[in-house]
């Protein structure tokens, strides 16, 4: 005889990783980070190995490896305390009512942190049975039972990073007012490295996430600026407008999407609103741009007639967008700085130490590791008052035809055959009031896409 079937409830939520460069002035030395970031480099690539192969793993190290090690010496990641079960954790909570994930994952991060955050790349998700909540073992033989009902937990997780004051305040209205956690909830606070949190963190599943979290950083992912494209919310339809089809505007429906949408774009906090000049067009940005104060640059090469008769200007007017978030601002970032600092200690470490392997002489590696040096001794100082920058956002809206021109582009820049399906290759390519944020990163063979994130409205 069969055992009955119970039903189940997902238990929905989200959270992230808020992560930080490492303040200036810190105690603790870049060469004593650079070491203990060495040592976790090195564990990380002789996991899961057999003694032999481990002792294969010899400095000095590539400059992929010393850049790697470089960022994990300057990275701060952020830690709370939960008394009630007197765990330390990622931020992270459930959905509220008519909430989405990603405005659930930053509610959360700045409730239970006081950080000020926008959405990164997106790390992963887990689920585990709720009767499992602040255990620390990863699995569990069933989960919370209620009437016969099994309730699991399923968290999705993103990377977050700070974002300043002003651009808080700006967005405040779009995304809505959040309150500190109850000290209940959250009673500690930590910023801690890398190898440090590994050894807080009370959950193996939280582990794991810290691990996905740092293979997005191998992917680029501290340097991925953030594209949001928008198709224009419904419009009324053309059989029954009069006037000029760039005069179209949308419907009722169609305000309510532009108006929930809202939200959802200030998840990512953009600093640059564009748009086809197209009436449907700006009035689906015109929410944010409104509680923002954001100007919208009108981008007429985005316009339907002018896509059909120049697809091409419409690619050189997106990919023109995607070229100013890479331009920097007040010469060279605070960020660039930290890494150029820590890539010094690194390659220090890596000099001095065994210099015996098998891919190449020792004097070449010993060759290798000095040119790195020296490009990194031809840093100068960041000046005190440079701004920590992060990524930088711009949303652009556009109409069907112009997503489908713009998409071929795009799928030939994503870094696997996976993301790239997810910018469909057939119309309507994406629902009308719907989005689609893409993290770019640019290296010598131009910009590349490592994630994709697709957002609806939530309406009701």
């Amino acid at each position: 005889m069969t055992s009955e079937i119970k039903p189940s409830h997902v238990v929905e939520s989200a959270g992230g990783i808020p992560y930080r460069w490492i303040a200036e002035g810190k105690a603790t030395s870049v060469d004593a980070r650079a070491e203990k970031a060495t040592k976790f480099a090195e564990a990380r690539a002789s996991h899961g190995t057999s003694k032999r192969k481990r002792q294969k793993y010899k400095l000095p190290l590539t400059e992929a490896e010393i850049h790697f090690r470089a960022i994990i010496t300057q990275l701060e990641v952020c830690l709370v305390h939960r008394p009630k079960y007197d765990d330390w954790s990622w931020p992270k909570g459930k959905l509220e009512e008519h909430e989405s994930s990603r405005h659930a994952a930053i509610r959360e991060m700045e409730e239970e942190t006081g950080v000020l955050v926008a959405l990164g790349p997106s790390i992963g998700e887990v689920e585990y049975p709720l009767n499992n909540e602040g255990k620390s073992s990863k699995h569990a033989k069933s989960g919370s039972k209620t009437s016969g009902t099994i309730y699991t937990k399923h968290v999705v997780y993103w990377m977050a990073h700070p974002i300043s004051t002003e651009a808080a305040k700006r967005r405040e209205h779009a995304i809505g007012t959040i309150k500190p956690a109850k000290t209940s909830e959250i009673d500690e606070v930590r910023w801690l490295t890398i190898p440090q949190a590994r050894k807080l963190l009370s959950h193996p599943l939280d582990r794991d996430i810290l691990d996905q979290f740092v293979d997005r950083i191998q992917e680029g992912a501290l340097k991925a600026q953030k594209l949001i494209i928008v198709r224009h919310s419904k419009a009324v339809a053309r059989k029954r407008w009069n006037g000029t089809d760039a005069n179209r505007p949308i419907i009722p429906r169609g305000a309510a999407a532009s108006f929930a949408l809202d939200q959802e774009l200030g998840c990512y906090a953009p600093e640059k609103l564009t748009s086809s000049p197209w009436l449907r067009c700006m009035e689906t940005l015109e929410p944010y741009a409104w509680h923002t104060g954001l100007e919208i640059t009108q981008l007429p090469a985005l316009t339907e007639d002018a896509f059909a008769s120049d697809p091409d200007a419409a690619w050189q007017c997106v990919s023109t967008v995607i070229d100013d978030l890479f331009a920097e601002t007040d010469g060279t970032t605070a960020a660039k700085y930290a890494v150029q600092a820590g890539t010094k200690a690194v390659v220090k470490i890596s000099d001095n130490g065994d210099t015996a392997n098998e891919s190449g002489s020792t004097s070449d590696k010993a060759d290798n590791a000095k040119v790195l040096s020296e490009e990194s001794q031809k840093a100068v100082p960041a000046p005190e008052n440079t701004p920590k920058q992060y990524s930088r956002t711009t949303a652009i809206c556009m109409h069907r035809p112009v997503i489908g021109g713009i998409f071929e582009h795009l799928r030939a820049m994503c870094a696997s055959k996976s993301l790239a399906k997810q910018l469909i290759a057939k119309s309507p390519y994406m629902p009308t009031g719907n989005a689609v944020a893409l993290f770019i990163v640019k290296d010598a063979e131009g910009p590349r896409i490592i994630d994709i994130q697709r957002m609806a409205p939530v309406v009701y």
